[in-house]
């Protein structure tokens, strides 16, 4: 892959994005290849998360990860001249991506039926909070949390005793969001090597979130109730505590359940008639199994890793409970290269380079690099330039 091109190598994207939604989207496509031109407003200090910290060296820890390799083109949508300049490279573009609100591409003669109209193979992905159709909450504002909580996924977060709804981590409705935009982008590129027309794409997050939910709303429709946080009906699922940790566990079939009662040497358990079905170890898992696993553990005087080893050399998949900054030293990992150094980037704490997460594919068991993250206004033509083409 290293010496081949890469798969969108000269498609051109113009992306009206900020925060995460519409920049992730295009930070898919930056890393395939393709030249991401972020349009950004100058009086507003370009992208919100420019401005976020924690900074090193004028960086925003908020900005750097979703926007390397674009080229920022600096744009005043109230400004006319800056409005043509903004639709001739929207003339030239194979993909416009917008994550503004709906209407406001529209209010400023970009919207997507006029652009549609006279760039019939111009591929529109519009990611917005509830669609680009109206409907009751169509022109609602909305950002990660609202998602969550509209969407179902707080309160499957949630504990049954829980007094307060839980989210999830920032950010997580919209790497979804941005995921199936740049998907659906895709998609509409392999078709147009088809057919010449483009295509409107409407990402909406509620809609995103609600199906990634699809389990629950089917256990709902077959009569179900559905899980709350941490537990599951139908598989035997949890976390038990270790000497100085936790580990993950998950016993879905009558196989494995075997082998978890051989590897902590409990064959009474396998041969307990209360736990005899799959639906019957869920039920009891927390009152029974997870007790059965800690005590196992603290007999034994092992760490969440060790009991992990020891019930995986039995074929039962285990796993210990990491924390980011264990993450971030995953030997997995680094055997991956999964974190890269940031391209003409200021160093850390310890004088290293600061290294983000990479496109997380390989091909031809190759990672793909990301490129710089841009100045504001970088890639807006200089003044010699525009005085050349006048």
């Amino acid at each position: 892959m290293t010496s081949s091109p890469l798969p969108l190598s000269g498609i051109r994207v113009v992306s009206m994005e900020q925060y995460i939604a519409g920049p992730y989207c295009t930070s898919i496509l930056a890393s395939l290849g393709a030249e991401v031109l972020k349009i950004e407003n100058p009086r507003k200090g370009g992208d919100p998360r420019r401005a976020y910290t924690p900074q090193r060296g004028g960086l925003s820890s908020g900005f750097a990860s979703y926007n390397r390799g674009k080229r920022s083109v600096a744009v005043d949508l109230d400004a006319p001249a800056d409005v043509a300049r903004l639709k001739a490279l929207i003339s030239e573009a194979d993909v416009l991506v917008s994550n503004l609100r709906p209407g406001v591409l529209h209010k400023r003669g970009i919207g997507a039926d006029r652009l549609r109209a006279e760039h019939p193979a111009l591929i529109i992905s519009e990611i917005s909070g509830f669609g680009t159709t109206g409907g009751p909450y169509g022109d609602w504002p909305a950002f990660d949390s609202v998602i969550q909580a509209m969407s179902g996924l707080s309160s499957l977060l949630t504990p049954r005793d829980g007094d307060r709804p839980a989210l999830a981590p920032m950010s997580t409705t919209d790497i979804q969001a941005g995921t199936w935009a740049a998907l659906g982008i895709l998609a509409a590129l392999v078709r147009r090597a088809v057919t010449p027309d483009g295509v409107h794409i409407d990402a909406a997050m509620y809609d995103i979130t609600v199906a990634s939910l699809e389990r629950p709303l089917a256990l709902l429709e077959f009569g179900m109730e559905s899980n709350s946080a941490g537990s599951d009906s139908q598989s035997p699922v949890g976390t038990f505590r270790a000497i100085g940790g936790w580990v993950a566990i998950v016993v879905p079939t009558d196989e494995m359940w075997r082998r978890c009662c051989t590897a902590i040497d409990r064959e009474d358990l396998h041969n307990d008639p209360r736990l005899g079905t799959i639906e019957d170890r869920a039920a009891l898992m927390d009152s029974i199994i997870i007790p059965a696993l800690e005590n196992w553990a603290i007999e034994n005087r092992l760490d969440e890793r060790e009991c992990a080893a020891q019930l995986r050399a039995y074929g039962q998949p285990a796993g210990p409970v990491q924390t980011i900054e264990e993450v971030r030293t995953c030997p997995q990992l680094a055997s991956r290269a999964f974190f890269e150094p940031l391209v003409g980037g200021p160093s850390g704490e310890n004088g290293a380079p600061i290294a983000l997460a990479r496109f997380p594919l390989l091909f031809d068991g190759e990672p793909l690099r990301s490129g710089q993250v841009p100045q504001l206004g970088e890639y807006n033509p200089s003044e010699a330039d525009q005085s050349m083409e006048a």
